[in-house]
């Protein structure tokens, strides 16, 4: 039988002090009681410490954990689909401008900016609550999703792109946080991997939505279409996202609040990341080579703010952004490493992938984006089964690590295409990318979790969600100075003579004029794009065994009080169960 302080009808699902009871009458109960599966090695034999006890032990009743879910998810729909929306569209809408040496800009100005404002909502949700950082990402994101749709200019877009980008990363981790803070930790795993349908739902749903907009009504529509779904969250949100935090931080004056932002660590991010991708854009965009003052300048001021902020982070904040206690333990440092890597490989892939179809194999954005498909087919399988093999057996180690090895196989893949590639093999290529990569999201962020105590849990999260964004940035902007420079290369040797330098330049600045090329050229183009595309994912390949090894480095702890909360949902009827069976 549950302990007399849990949940019934009568109970405020989100009442904070009402949990902190709960918690304290259940955790006596459960120490010795985690799952004692076998590992394949002395570092897997660990179970999960005494901090993890005072999770949730009690699943919420549906009936008050579904319009909780909705308000969450769809804005996290919302975000994936703009995500691919941009993926698709990049080649279009930096042809309308003309401008397609600043193509990669648009990806790279919004997760910079997700990048550099993720880890300051982790502490903000302490600080200032769930529910308000939830109303500021929603604000951030939906006035950079206006003026992206009705932008004038390249650089009004990629200001809008930033501007999104400040409440996308919102978002996503807002989320996270919550459903951490409402679910056991043995349904963390089926929650993350139901939110990741959703986000395969919308990333899958964002590459023909957008290329059928580009085709039809124009591109500006693609982003103007998700501002409904946008206000109606707003509602959503206001009447069911009222989570208390326990956090002592939320009981403080605003001035002491004010105090207790990481401004140091904060600026120092922007700063270091910013600086370095300048650098990057100036040497595939502008051509500078890295003797440049202006790019080594840059390489220079992102490495010092970098070590500034771990200064900072170390030394001088009260409440830092990143505590660095967090990466030096294993499995945070491991979670961290194999989540960089993975975001390096996933964005890569993103931005990479659809220009295969419209540069080399000539086919239609719309027809592009069809491809992504699979992708997010196998992200939301790959998500739930993660979820539910967490939730049978309480590990994640040996999944988590074979699912890694899956993106390698991959991406080895992409990097034997060729225009004569054919269709079946090109849509069933990315089904082991989707599907690994869901497990490896899912499972890493249990892990993090489990090796934290709950008072860290926010913190934590936006830990592995700036790893993520970091190397999400550097998939793109990386990427983009690899396949810039490469495609320069093979077009210089392919195409000689008179206005060679002109014809090369709109090739690379307008990457849709290739179809109307004369054949010749159009052929020169073709096996260029091919060429360069071929080498991008050989080293994204390559960036990929680092998730590998991340993951093999994570520590196998049994999930809390496996097998108590077991037969709790047994006793309670599972997610949906009736809070009327939970007496004494």
């Amino acid at each position: 039988m549950a302990p007399s302080t849990s949940a019934n009808e009568r109970t405020s699902l989100l009442s904070s002090e009402q949990r902190d009871e709960h918690y304290q009458s259940t955790s006596s109960n459960h120490t010795d009681r985690n799952n004692d599966a076998g590992s394949s090695s002395s570092s897997t034999e660990a179970e999960a410490g005494p901090e993890q006890e005072d999770y949730v032990k009690v699943m919420p009743p549906l009936r008050k954990l579904a319009p909780l879910l909705t308000a969450l998810w769809v804005p996290v729909f919302v975000a994936s689909m703009d995500g691919t929306v941009t993926a698709t569209l990049i080649s279009s809408i930096s042809s309308s401008f003309n401008a397609s040496e600043q193509a990669q800009w648009l990806g790279s100005a919004y997760l910079l900016s997700v990048a550099c404002f993720t880890p300051l909502y982790g502490r903000m949700t302490d600080i200032i609550g769930r529910k308000n950082c939830m109303f500021t990402a929603l604000t951030f994101f939906t006035t950079g999703t206006v003026l992206c749709g009705l932008s004038t200019s390249m650089n009004m877009l990629i200001f809008a792109r930033a501007l999104a980008g400040m409440g996308g990363g919102g978002l996503t981790t807002t989320t996270s946080i919550v459903l951490s803070d409402l679910v056991p930790l043995k349904n963390r795993g089926l929650l993350q991997g139901l939110t990741n349908i959703i986000f395969g739902l919308g990333s899958g749903l964002g590459g023909p939505i957008g290329g059928w907009m580009n085709d039809t009504l124009g591109w500006r529509r693609a982003f103007l279409i998700q501002i409904p779904l946008l206000l109606m969250d707003y509602v959503l949100a206001f009447i069911f996202v009222n989570v208390k935090t326990p956090n002592a931080l939320v009981q403080q004056s605003k001035w002491e609040k004010l105090k207790s932002i990481d401004f140091n660590g904060a600026f120092s991010l922007v700063l270091g990341l910013s600086s370095t991708l300048i650098s990057l854009s100036l040497m595939s965009a502008s051509d500078l080579h890295i003797s440049n003052p202006f790019v080594w300048g840059g390489f220079v001021i992102g490495f010092a703010s970098i070590s500034f902020f771990f200064y900072a982070e170390a030394k001088i904040a009260r409440n830092p952004i990143l505590p660095l206690r967090l990466i030096t333990q294993r499995s945070g440092a491991a979670v961290a490493f194999a989540n960089f890597c993975l975001s390096i490989v996933s964005f890569g892939t993103l931005y990479h992938f659809p220009l295969y179809f419209q540069a080399v194999k000539l086919e239609t954005p719309s027809l592009a984006g069809l491809h992504l498909i699979p992708n997010s087919i196998a992200l939301s399988v790959g998500s739930v089964l993660a979820g539910l093999t967490m939730r049978s057996s309480g590990r994640y180690y040996s999944y988590n690590l074979v699912n890694s090895m899956l993106i390698t196989v991959s991406i080895i893949c992409f990097t034997t295409f060729t225009q004569d590639s054919s269709e079946a093999y090109t849509y069933a290529s990315i089904v082991p990318h989707g599907f690994g990569t869901a497990g490896v999201l899912t499972c890493t962020l249990i892990a993090l979790i489990n090796s934290v105590p709950r008072s860290d849990v926010a913190v934590a999260t936006s830990m592995s969600y700036m790893a993520r964004n970091t190397g999400q940035i550097l998939g793109v902007s990386g990427g983009g100075t690899l396949f810039q420079a490469l495609l320069k290369r093979q077009l210089r040797q392919k195409i000689t003579g008179k206005d060679a330098d002109r014809i090369i330049s709109e090739i690379r600045h307008k990457s849709s004029i290739v179809p109307e090329l004369p054949m010749e050229l159009q052929k020169a183009a073709v096996e260029s794009y091919a060429f360069a595309l071929r080498w991008v994912f050989t080293g994204i390949a390559v960036v990929s065994l680092g998730t590998v090894i991340g993951c093999a480095f994570i520590e196998d702890k049994g999930l809390p009080n496996y097998e108590d909360a077991k037969d709790t949902e047994e006793d309670n009827g599972g997610v949906g169960g009736s809070s009327d069976r939970r007496q004494d």
